[in-house]
């Protein structure tokens, strides 16, 4: 993968297909690659870009400080895209890097033509998640706290995953998947503590002027579903498009419906 330093960082980056940009923006703990099943359709129509954020897999410098986390990597997006003539481009971001989406969009406007977010857990620390859900975070807390880190996120991502009907895709990746998240697990520690975008009050959110879209999971898991509703309620002009049997990471488990809503103006 070619690399652009940017301050303190080294980040990795790819590029396939050709036309008017469109930048991927990858969640918490996790890496370019895991997107590769959606590249092929998004490249029949965009030069696509997908790199590992700051900290993550072959990025892996030093974490941003917690205080302005989310607003130092959207900053890294905003380099990357200006660095190899990318812009202005689609941001596309799942997870957390939909928040992330949303810093880039509103402090570098001038860099983004669309936005697509995938789930982004806006607010989320606001809000009391269920019983079942707050069980597994003061778990992973714990496990955390006591140095278990791989533990912790592995039982993060099984939250993260979890099924209807008391499946988890965490546990239907294969090893090498599982272990490219598992292998980033202080960075996603330490992202955890940067909070969900409280800075991105209504009042700011209300400023985007660039169209928006949301793409959620049918079977994802009410703190997804619901922080999508929430910014529906912030932004009534953004589409939100549904992919039926998904969870959380769609963009692997489902990617060609992920790639076609993505691409879905």
């Amino acid at each position: 993968m070619p690399t652009l330093d940017v301050d303190d960082a080294r980040l990795h980056y790819r590029e396939t297909g050709s036309g008017s940009p469109l930048i991927l923006i990858h969640g918490a703990g996790a890496h370019a690659d895991l997107s590769d099943g959606a590249l092929p359709a998004l490249a029949a129509q965009h030069r696509v870009i997908v790199y590992d954020r700051r900290g993550h897999s072959r990025s892996g410098s030093k974490p941003a400080a917690i205080k302005g986390y989310l607003k130092r990597q959207a900053d890294d997006a905003a380099a990357l895209l200006q660095g190899i003539g990318a812009a202005p481009a689609t941001i596309v971001g799942w997870s957390n890097g939909g928040i992330i989406a949303l810093n880039l969009a509103l402090a570098y406007p001038q860099l983004v033509t669309r936005l697509v977010v995938c789930e982004p857990p806006l607010h989320a620390s606001q809000h009391a998640p269920p019983r079942a859900q707050l069980g597994a975070v003061l778990k992973t807390m714990l496990l955390s706290a006591i140095g278990c880190k791989r533990a912790a996120v592995a039982t993060f991502f099984r939250m993260l995953l979890a099924q209807p009907d008391g499946s988890n895709v965490f546990d239907t990746l294969d090893e090498a998947t599982r272990e490219g998240v598992l292998v980033n697990a202080a960075t996603l520690l330490h992202e955890l503590k940067t909070g969900t975008g409280e800075e991105l009050t209504a009042e700011r959110l209300r400023e985007l002027r660039c169209p928006i879209s949301a793409i959620v999971g049918g079977n994802t898991i009410s703190v997804f579903s619901d922080a999508t509703q929430r910014l529906l309620g912030i932004l009534p002009e953004m589409r939100v498009r549904c992919i039926p049997g998904a969870g959380h990471i769609s963009v692997l488990t489902h990617p060609g419906d992920f790639a076609r809503l993505a691409l879905q103006t």
